[in-house]
């Protein structure tokens, strides 16, 4: 009986954790949604579906869409990949389906959350909404034939604060076509104290409606501002230079109208005035600082055991939204029987959108002298609230000491409170006469035989340093000389995203490894490579026509697939040919 009843048991337990298990799996299958967020009126966009995983999407139902029009789709492409690591081998694959849409109002428009069957189950996909911004009539034609527009805005948070108040600034570039960054000039301020943090380099091109008037939008400088005195201050112009397209000059070949090429624009932001109320006199605390914003304070006693000779520490901590930087640290009142040391101070901050996130940390150091009970009063810190417009106090508690005897300095011996703080090791002596450590060493061949090696390694470095820099000095050719590890590199990026099934970030990633490797061989910048200049030098340099007819036609298709509906198959043939072509051009040393 007691046999017949485990085997049962044991089946039930297997079979819930293999159930378990399934409801895991299930549960990270999720299918990603991408749109974009804003979009125009009467162009059109793709929003597609993503499933990446080792469970199979057999059915996604159509979206109902509210105010938008299917032009195209779904369009389906599958991937997958296998791994094998230790003898165990997994495999993922990545299913996209791919809808052309196109909005035909303005306003917010709705994507209804649908389901799909994924792995012979149900699952729910989420919905989404998109803003459509109007059309412009004529704006193709009007890109097409004159040089485009651009505006470079400086943005105030507020245009009325206190004086050290905060100011959020922000820096927007407003471009009605493609554009690319070659300069950028930050303002020099006068009355401000500016706080920002470092920048990373990553920006989003957002699309806005400005002035009637659709912008590709982008912010360059995000930072707050302390105004350091009352009145009228001015925010200066600042200056961004832009390589943007420009059309050609048209001639009797009419193969050449429509062509564009790009030049040089220097766009400047207009000065923006800013009006500072000076900091109120009524109410305001004999410890005032000069703080302002909104902050906390906590204060702690890190020794644990007060003896007299023996350095204490009190630790104030501040923190809030404000010009914390800038504030003084409290005063603590410590007894007379202590010997007092200039605090340490240590600061951390966070730049937002519309303040700074700081963090000041003092340590205060004393050393008590007599035994006894002391109080260590309690520390105040006040500063002036904007959004309450009066000044506020925040106190901690006081400290009550019990102050036991130490040991005793003798009256001959002088220890600096610095070496008390640092902890600073008392140098043990002892009798007796002791060879010193290393001696044999240096007074061995070996020790002066390692001279040399020094002199060598110091002479072959500045060989190799001095070729570097000449390589640098010539900026052409050392591009020319890294062409290929950067289209490499490119390629490798390139191949990712094929991978995860991103299809505009992998054809500009493939462009950019083939634009940019025949720009650096031939040592021309992007702005003079056209398909007619490329055979022309391609010619000087002796390759042949077959593989000059392959390249071009690579150019092209490249250019083609970047706007076509996306077949299987075509994206992974085109990053083949690509690498094909670069390495063949590789061998025939193209840069010489």
């Amino acid at each position: 009986m007691v046999s017949i009843s485990r085997t049962p048991l044991r089946r039930t337990s297997l079979l819930g954790a293999a159930t378990f298990l399934g409801l895991v799996s299930l549960a990270a299958q999720t299918i990603k949604v991408e749109v974009p967020a804003t979009v125009i009126k009467g162009r059109p966009f793709q929003l597609v579906y993503l499933l990446q995983g080792s469970a199979e999407l057999e059915r996604l139902d159509a979206p109902k869409l509210t105010g938008l029009n299917l032009l195209y789709g779904p369009a389906r492409q599958t991937s997958s990949s296998f791994s094998s690591v230790n003898g165990r081998t997994t495999s993922s694959v990545s299913t996209q389906l791919t809808y052309t849409l196109l909005a035909d109002k303005v306003g917010t428009v709705s994507i209804a959350p649908t389901t799909a069957v994924v792995g012979g189950r149900q699952v729910q996909v989420r919905g989404a909404s998109i803003k459509v911004l109007p059309g412009e009539p004529g704006q193709q034609s009007a890109q097409a034939s004159s040089v485009g527009h651009y505006l470079y805005r400086a943005i105030p948070g507020r245009s009325s604060v206190y004086e050290q108040e905060a100011i959020p600034m922000q820096y927007k570039l407003y471009a009605s076509t493609e554009f690319e960054i070659a300069s950028l000039k930050a303002p020099e301020y006068e009355g401000f104290f500016s706080q920002m943090e470092p920048d990373d380099g990553r920006r989003q091109l957002v699309l806005e409606s400005y002035q009637g008037r659709n912008w590709r939008t982008v912010v360059m400088r995000q930072e707050v501002l302390f105004p350091q005195r009352s009145g009228q201050l001015t925010i200066p112009a600042s200056e961004i230079g832009l390589r943007v397209p420009a059309p050609m000059a048209q001639d009797e070949d009419d193969f050449f109208i429509g062509a564009t090429s790009v030049m040089e624009r220097t766009v400047s932001s207009a000065p923006v005035t800013i009006s500072v109320k000076p900091l109120p006199t009524e109410g305001r605390p004999a410890d005032f600082s000069g703080a302002v914003g909104a902050f906390t304070m906590k204060a702690e006693l890190l020794s644990k055991k007060l003896k007299t000779n023996e350095a204490l520490t009190l630790r104030i901590t501040l923190q809030g939204q404000g010009n914390l930087k800038l504030a003084k640290a409290p005063e603590v009142k410590f007894p007379d029987t202590f010997e007092v040391y200039d605090p340490k101070e240590s600061y951390e901050q966070k730049v937002g959108a519309n303040n700074v996130q700081g963090h000041k940390v003092i340590d205060y150091y004393a050393i008590p002298k007599r035994v006894g009970i002391v109080t260590i009063p309690a520390v105040s810190f006040s500063y002036f609230n904007p959004q309450t417009q009066r000044y506020e106090t925040i106190r901690s508690q006081s400290f009550r000491l019990d102050i036991a005897q130490g040991k005793n300095a003798p009256q001959d011996e002088v220890v600096s409170a610095d070496q008390q703080l640092l902890s600073l090791a008392p140098l043990k002596q002892e009798l007796g006469a002791r060879a010193i450590r290393g001696l044999g060493f240096v007074q061995s061949f070996v020790y002066y035989l390692s001279f040399v090696f020094i002199a060598l390694a110091a002479l072959l470095s500045y060989v190799l340093l001095r070729r570097h820099r000449a390589l640098l000095a010539d900026s052409v050719g050392y591009r020319a000389s890294k062409a290929s590890k950067v289209a490499t590199r490119r390629l490798r990026t390139a191949h990712e995203l094929l991978t995860a099934g991103k299809r505009e970030a992998f054809y500009e990633e493939l462009t950019k490894a083939l634009w940019g490797y025949l720009g650096d061989k031939l040592r021309l910048p992007l702005s003079e490579l056209s398909r007619s200049s490329i055979s022309e030098l391609l010619r000087e340099r002796q390759l042949p026509d077959e593989l000059i007819t392959q390249i071009t036609d690579l150019l092209d298709a490249a250019d083609f697939a970047r706007y076509a509906p996306a077949q299987e198959g075509d994206m992974q043939q085109l990053y083949d040919d690509t690498a094909r072509l670069i390495s063949h051009m590789d061998s025939h040393h193209l840069s010489r």
